[in-house]
C-alpha cells in the first residue's frame, strides 16, 4: 500500500452541520453533473472544494476551543475508512486513485493505495473523508464521461491512437487539470476566510489540522512500498489526449447526464 493526500472530522457535538455540510455538497455535485452547461459545472465543483475548505477551517476552530477547555492532547479522535475503487484487473483503477489522491491532498486527507489499486484506505477526520468521498465519485463519473464523449465523436482514430491508451492518457490530462482547480479554490477559501479577531489565521489552523492528520498516519498506517501509480507498465501514451483531458478539466467539459451510469473507468 501507499501514501498520498490528508483528511479531517468532528465530534457529536458538530455532527449536526457537518451532515449539512455534506448534502450541501452532494447537491453542488448533482448539480455539476446534471448541466451540459461547462461553465456551469465548473462554478458548482468549485463552488464544493471551497465550502469544504472554508468549513474545514470553522470546525477546526471549534475543535481548538473544545480542546482548550477540557485536557490538553484530548481532541476529536481521527479515523481511518476504506473506500473501495473497482474490481481488480480494471486498468482505469489507477486513475480513480490517483483522482481520489488529488482531491484528498486539497481537502486534508492522507491515503494509502492497496497494492492492486482495488481500493483506499483515507486518513483523517471523518467528515474529511465524507467530503473527500462524494467529490471523488462525482469527479470520476464526469472524467469518465468527459472521455466518452470525445471517444464518440472518433478523436482516438483521428489521431490513431488505440482506444484505450487514449483513454488513458486523456485521465492523466483531466485528473491533473483538476486536482490543479481543486487547490485553487482551496487556496481562495483560505484567502477569504476572515481572521477572527486575535485567532489564527485559516491557513494557521490548516496547517496544524495537516500536522495532527500526518502523526494520527505515521502512528496508524501500515503502509509498505509505494503505488507504482497510474503510469506502470503502460507502453503508449497520447500527448494529443493528454492535452485534450487537460483542456476538458480546465474548463470543466465534466460530461453528459446520459452517461451518468458509465460508473467504472476503463474500457
Amino acid at each position: 500500500m501507499d501514501d498520498h493526500g490528508s483528511t479531517g472530522t468532528g465530534g457529536s457535538s458538530s455532527r449536526g452541520g457537518e451532515d449539512r455540510l455534506v448534502d450541501r455538497i452532494g447537491k453542488l455535485l448533482a448539480q455539476a453533473e446534471g448541466t451540459d452547461n461547462e461553465h456551469e459545472a465548473a462554478a458548482f465543483v468549485e463552488r464544493a472544494q471551497q465550502l469544504a475548505t472554508a468549513y474545514a477551517v470553522d470546525l477546526e476552530l471549534a475543535r481548538g476551543r473544545q480542546r482548550d477547555k477540557h485536557s490538553r492532547g484530548a481532541g476529536v479522535p481521527l479515523v481511518q475508512e476504506r473506500v473501495e475503487i473497482g474490481a481488480r484487473g480494471k486498468r482505469g483503477n489507477r486513475h480513480r486513485v490517483l483522482l481520489y489522491s488529488v482531491v484528498a491532498r486539497a481537502n486534508d486527507v492522507l491515503v494509502n493505495v492497496a497494492h492492486d489499486s482495488t481500493y483506499v484506505l483515507g486518513f483523517g477526520h471523518r467528515a474529511d473523508l465524507e467530503v473527500v468521498e462524494r467529490l471523488w465519485a462525482s469527479l470520476a463519473v464526469q472524467m469518465v464521461a468527459a472521455a466518452q464523449r470525445r471517444m464518440d465523436a472518433g478523436e482516438h482514430r483521428a489521431a490513431g491512437v488505440a482506444g484505450q491508451t487514449w483513454r488513458l492518457s486523456f485521465y492523466d490530462g483531466w485528473a491533473d487539470a483538476v486536482g490543479t482547480r481543486l487547490q485553487a479554490a482551496r487556496e481562495r477559501a483560505v484567502a477569504e476566510t476572515p481572521t477572527p479577531s486575535g485567532g489564527p489565521s485559516a491557513a494557521l489552523v490548516l496547517r496544524d489540522k495537516g500536522e495532527r492528520v500526518s502523526s494520527f498516519y505515521a502512528e496508524n498506517s501500515e503502509a509498505r512500498g509505494s503505488w507504482r501509480g497510474p503510469w506502470s507498465g503502460r507502453t503508449a501514451v497520447s500527448a494529443r489526449a493528454r492535452a485534450a483531458g487537460q483542456t476538458d478539466g480546465q474548463r470543466a467539459d465534466l460530461g453528459q447526464p446520459g452517461l451518468r451510469s458509465r460508473g467504472q473507468l476503463g474500457a
